[in-house]
């Protein structure tokens, strides 16, 4: 019988690699914070809840424990959007004249747009599918118009609401063009005057307004 040949001994097992357990209270913002790089970078509607459970590393019951659908999922991803927006636009609600909020409103939202890339896309994304979240948008689009148009600043016909989603339209594509690479103030003037043209303005003095609001604080 020849020598006994040494067996090679198995190989040691690899540690399991371990997720990091979030406490119960920071499991919903760590699925709105996937979300919103899923929606920047993929797009809302082509993010499915399957797709952002894999991405966020938690099972689909952890999901349906803090929103019921996609769409309050959607709600809350808008939620921090507008967050964003109020911040970077507060300056507009403390100005009185209703057509230099709607200017400012525009400059301000494409430079809002240009400083935050992920929540821009994003934003851009809703101003083209989701009209309603416009509705809560801290620079009152909806509410200026009605406004100003009451105070005597628009001479408009139109009922409300539809040139409100004609002022959206305009927004998300100056959006997409400042995504796109455009100057973001460039873009805004030049909505700020489209917006003031539609509500009822002169042409010289929708341009004097749309320029004057560039002179705005800039951004947080």
């Amino acid at each position: 019988m020849g020598p006994q040949k040494n067996q090679a001994s198995p190989p040691a097992p690899k540690p399991e690699k371990r997720r990091s357990r979030l406490r119960p209270d920071d499991r919903r913002d760590h699925l709105i914070r996937t979300a919103v790089t899923l929606f920047a970078d993929e797009g809302v509607a082509a993010t499915s809840i399957v797709r952002l459970t894999q991405a966020a590393e938690v099972s689909n019951g952890i999901f349906y424990h803090y929103f019921a659908n996609k769409q309050e999922l959607e709600d809350a991803v808008a939620e921090v959007v507008l967050d964003d927006l109020v911040t970077r636009l507060a300056v507009v609600q403390q100005t009185k004249s209703y057509a230099d909020r709607v200017a400012m409103g525009a400059v301000g939202t494409m430079r809002a747009v240009a400083a935050n890339r992920e929540l821009g896309a994003i934003t851009a994304q809703y101003l083209d599918e989701r009209h309603d979240v416009l509705d809560r948008l801290p620079i009152q689009l909806a509410s200026d118009v009605t406004e100003g148009a009451q105070a005597g600043e628009f001479a408009i016909a139109e009922p409300h609401r539809l040139l409100v989603k004609m002022l959206i339209a305009t927004l998300a594509v100056g959006a997409r063009s400042v995504l796109a690479g455009a100057d973001a103030d460039e873009v805004g003037e030049a909505i700020a005057a489209a917006h003031l043209r539609i509500l009822g303005l002169p042409r010289k003095r929708a341009s004097l307004i749309a320029s004057r609001a560039l002179a705005m604080p800039s951004l947080p």
